[in-house]
């Protein structure tokens, strides 16, 4: 992976997913907050998804590693992905 892709990708899931979120300080957190307010940000990023996405559902075809996991591990859990957004530390 690229740096810049690299970048880009740690961008979005600190953004979009909150992972990396606790090693930010308490300030950033709180600076970021209040130079890019992030107003209903869990339901609109998801409604955005859907519109992306809901016209062409044979292409949303799972992770065929987590259909493996899933059909072979008694206990796996698959992830979700809204579920994840919805549950990210960042506040609305």
């Amino acid at each position: 992976m690229t740096p810049g892709v690299a970048l880009v990708t740690a961008d979005v899931e600190l953004d979009v997913l909150g992972i990396g979120y606790d090693t930010l300080p308490t300030e950033t957190r709180e600076a970021i907050v209040a130079a890019h307010p992030r107003p209903d940000f869990k339901r609109r990023i998801l409604h955005a998804f859907h519109a992306g996405l809901a016209h062409r559902l044979r292409a949303t075809l799972g992770n065929a590693k987590a259909d493996v996991l899933d059909r072979s591990e008694d206990h796996y859990t698959r992830p979700n992905f809204a579920r994840i957004i919805e549950d990210s530390p960042w506040p609305e």
